[in-house]
């Protein structure tokens, strides 16, 4: 029986609805570039110093790998505390800004992390189904958020531990990191020398 001081999380989803339908955008222009693309495609390299489309996704897949613990300590905490609103998330300004300097086109060009880099020989099919499955965990993440103070429950930067960035600022940085790199991908598919399927 629950008591009755205890806070339960609102049961809508509505807050979480707009980081919902940027993933469903974010997999809908994946499958579009990247379904019935063969290895040797996904492999393919605008240059030798250029990603590919396996990289881009071996890049995502890291990427994920390396913010989804931090995001499940800061869910934890969120529940544990009962930190729940439903108000819905907009972010401070710098927050804002941080978004919007993933956002294609690349106005902002970053130095990419060496963890974070593909490795030079890299499977192709094995690249694109880690990408596929970290957006299936990230999804799962967005479920788990739901209800919690998007504002107020806080995540420690993966890569600068001294930051400590609002719930929703992180999620809404991996998505507009994805569409920065499906951007890319994009371009890459559109170079007039990517081979064609044999």
């Amino acid at each position: 029986m629950t008591s009755p001081n205890t806070v339960s999380p609102p049961r809508s989803l509505t807050t979480m609805q707009p980081f919902f339908r940027e993933l469903s955008v974010n997999r809908e222009t994946a499958i579009a570039l990247l379904e019935g693309l063969t290895s040797a495609q996904l492999s393919w390299r605008p240059a030798p110093e250029r990603w590919g489309m396996a990289d881009i996704c071996a890049h995502l897949a890291l990427m994920m790998d390396r913010y989804l613990p931090p995001i499940d300590e800061s869910i934890r905490h969120g529940h544990a505390d009962a930190a729940y609103s439903d108000r819905p998330f907009s972010g401070s300004v710098v927050s804002r800004l941080l978004v919007w300097s993933m956002e294609p086109p690349v106005r902002v060009r970053l130095r990419t992390p060496k963890g974070m880099q593909p490795r030079h020989v890299i499977d192709a099919e094995q690249a694109l189904q880690l990408y596929h499955t970290s957006q299936n965990a990230f999804e799962l993440r967005l479920e788990r958020a739901a209800g919690l103070d998007l504002a107020h429950v806080r995540v420690c930067h993966p890569l600068f531990s001294p930051a400590r960035l609002a719930l929703g600022t992180v999620l809404a940085i991996l998505l507009a990191h994805e569409r920065r790199h499906l951007w890319q991908a994009t371009a890459v598919r559109n170079d007039a020398a990517f081979p064609l399927r044999s």
